[in-house]
């Protein structure tokens, strides 16, 4: 579904990114993992087609996309939750989910129904401005946006970040549900422990390198690993 090799980019004279290898089978969960500042947002930016790429490659089911632009990658069916949420507040649940929809080609897709069933919530509220939501709520919305764009990849930067352990549970089990509908996930987070349920593979970035990947079962069995590249 997904091949990242050797990229690199940043931020104009600033290189962030030193050659950054991973890739997502379909239907796979895998995770970008490190400490603050070590180029995981910008991985997911230069993927987005927010920041172009330098060098290196993106494929996307076989396709280049390299240095397009963000609504042509998101066309070709790449879906972001971006960090901090950054829903339309001045639009209604609603709004913001019809906004950025697109129709499925050829299959059965994401609907404002089929959202609505998968976050309730947001069916309590899909009259609310969304700056009237809670953090996990907005957080649901942003997921929900992101479907309505009946993606084939999504991207999370973020997932969870802020969020109270309950609401987190609800994020985590949702997408441990779309997972078993066969969507790829990439995700970047801190929680492990939430995540060892949901994820295929683990990659640690460290100063713009992937610098080890493996499961969550021998990340839990590698003490060393998490002292020296997570902090605990």
């Amino acid at each position: 579904m997904l091949k990242v090799q050797g990229l690199t980019g940043g931020y104009g004279d600033s290189q962030v990114l030193f050659g950054i290898d991973f890739e997502a089978q379909a239907g796979q969960a895998v995770s970008l993992i490190g400490r603050n500042g070590m180029g995981k947002t910008t991985t997911v930016r230069t993927l987005m087609g927010m920041l172009p790429a330098r060098g290196g490659s993106i494929e996307l089911q076989g396709k280049v996309l390299g240095r397009l632009a963000s609504h042509v990658v998101a066309r070709l069916g790449v879906g972001l939750v971006p960090e901090g949420r950054r829903v339309f507040g001045s639009l209604s649940v609603e709004e913001n989910l019809v906004a950025t929809a697109r129709a499925a080609e050829g299959r059965s897709g994401w609907s404002l129904d089929r959202v609505l069933d998968l976050f309730p919530r947001l069916r309590e509220r899909r009259r609310q401005s969304a700056r009237t939501l809670s953090g996990g709520e907005q957080q649901m919305l942003a997921i929900g946006r992101a479907l309505m764009t009946n993606p084939q990849l999504l991207v999370l930067d973020e997932a969870t970040e802020g969020l109270a352990p309950l609401i987190r549970h609800e994020i985590w089990d949702c997408l441990r549900t779309l997972k078993r509908e066969g969507m790829t996930i990439v995700v970047v987070d801190k929680n492990l422990t939430e995540m060892a349920s949901l994820l295929d593979r683990h990659h640690i970035v460290e100063k713009g390198r992937v610098v080890w990947s493996g499961t969550p079962e021998e990340l839990k069995s590698r003490a060393d690993l998490a002292h020296r590249y997570l902090g605990i």
